[in-house]
């Protein structure tokens, strides 16, 4: 599990900062003492139907809300956009020190789905004025949780299964992953091996989890020395939820693009 809190701006409102947090992870999440929500990867069967736990772990009341975006991946980048797709039931609570709260949420349109859906839960602490001189100027933060949900595709769908390709810019290996399938696919590291040894490790690697979403595709760029740019590289991958190294011993080289 992992919490970015620095991908998104603070905004300082009334003495009190947000700080948005963008969660990956697979169970629960506490940041800084404040919040734990369970699960922090919503699944949302066909059905259009799941909950979610929040539970207030500061030494205060919190005031929480619920939002929704969606969330689309375009040239390999996340745009996201606040939606009415879904129904949160209650949409606004306050939870006192320790107390917890089940929040129910409704896909609003339960259609037949070719693609699985992806979108962000927003759960936002709503800041409180706070009367600086009397707080001796502590620094009180209102944090937002990102959560990912997905909703099913109808039917049996497509499994995932990446292809993979790569480009040669300059002195960078530029590796991309496309995701014909009907479900997300996510992985933990994607990395090159330059073939000239007997093991699969990769020499470089990023290790970042990152969602593929369905009929999306990503990138990632690497930096190689001068005199290895022109060698025969292979991707080496890591799927979430898995220990085996997944090797692409003949990823298709593709031209860089024109200037």
């Amino acid at each position: 599990m992992t919490v970015y809190c620095s991908r998104l701006p603070a905004v300082v409102r009334h003495g009190v900062t947000w700080l948005a947090c963008l969660v990956l992870g697979a169970f629960a999440t506490q940041v800084m003492g404040a919040t734990t929500v369970t699960p922090v990867i919503i699944d949302v069967p066909s059905d259009g139907r799941a909950t979610v736990m929040v539970r207030n772990d500061r030494a205060r009341d919190v005031l929480y809300q619920v939002t929704f975006m969606t969330w689309h991946v375009v040239n390999g980048a996340d745009h996201y956009a606040v939606t009415q797709d879904f129904i949160a039931s209650p949409p606004l609570f306050t939870l006192s020190p320790s107390a917890s709260q089940v929040v129910r949420i409704g896909f609003r349109k339960p259609a037949r789905l070719p693609l699985e859906q992806a979108y962000r839960l927003v759960l936002a602490e709503v800041p409180q004025s706070i009367d600086a001189q009397s707080e001796g100027g502590v620094v009180d933060f209102a944090l937002q949780y990102l959560l990912p949900v997905f909703v099913a595709p109808s039917g049996r769908g497509v499994k995932p299964a990446l292809t993979w390709s790569l480009r040669s810019e300059g002195n960078a290996v530029v590796v991309r992953a496309d995701n014909p399938g009907t479900t997300r696919t996510v992985l933990n590291m994607v990395g090159l091996n330059s073939r000239t040894g007997l093991s699969a490790a990769p020499e470089i690697a990023i290790r970042q989890r990152t969602t593929v979403l369905a009929h999306a595709w990503r990138e990632w760029r690497f930096q190689v020395p001068v005199h290895t740019s022109g060698l025969p590289w292979r991707i080496v991958a890591l799927l979430s939820g898995s220990d085996a190294l997944l090797v692409v011993p003949d990823a298709d080289m593709r031209p860089s693009p024109s200037p």
